[in-house]
């Protein structure tokens, strides 16, 4: 009787998230940066300039409120799918993601709306000019963070993010709930200490 025969591994190449775990982490720190760089200058500007906000401006504290929501929905939808993925349900990956991807959109077009309702000009004063860019920001943030789901839906969606390799789902959950803290710290700027 013969010894039985060890097959030999598989030849096929694994795919390597590392390149886009680290894209991913420079994305975030970059956008750290952006956001701290704009809220130092909008707490420095505050202390110079009185009134602060300046007379005539109006928080719409409904339409941020509701983005603030907007925000954490996208935030758990992104952990459903990296739930999805760990537990080894496709469907409820895919799901999770494209959830978050259009939460995102949502927030994006909400944001947007926010902006047009404001009557606010970059030509106003300098509380609008750090507003101004303090929304482009998020919006930059929000919309790499579509981009970010897009690409983790799509391998998700592939079978090339699975239980035994679920990178790229933790690396889109985090990166939806740094993009959510970014508001978050907008928001606290914006209404709370005005």
């Amino acid at each position: 009787m013969t010894a039985p025969q060890l097959a030999l591994p598989s030849g096929e190449r694994r795919s390597d998230p590392s390149i886009t775990v680290y894209g991913v982490l420079t994305l975030a720190i970059c956008l750290l940066v952006v956001i701290g760089t704009l809220a130092g200058a909008y707490l420095a500007m505050r202390t110079g300039t009185s009134p602060w906000p300046p007379k005539g401006v109006t928080t719409q504290e409904y339409y941020d409120n509701t983005l603030l929501v907007t925000a954490f929905i996208g935030v758990v939808a992104g952990w459903w799918g990296l739930f999805g993925i760990i537990r080894g349900e496709r469907r409820q990956a895919v799901m999770g993601l494209a959830l978050a991807i259009f939460m995102d959109a949502a927030f994006i077009n909400l944001l947007t709306y926010v902006v047009r309702e404001s009557h606010l000009s970059p030509r106003q004063d300098a509380y609008a000019v750090v507003w101004y860019a303090l929304v482009i920001a998020i919006a930059a943030a929000y919309a790499t963070g579509i981009g970010v789901g897009a690409v983790v839906l799509a391998r998700t969606a592939g079978g090339q993010v699975t239980p035994s390799d679920p990178t790229l789902g933790w690396c889109a959950a985090w990166y939806g709930t740094f993009i959510a803290l970014m508001w978050l710290v907008m928001y606290y700027l914006v209404h709370v200490v005005q």
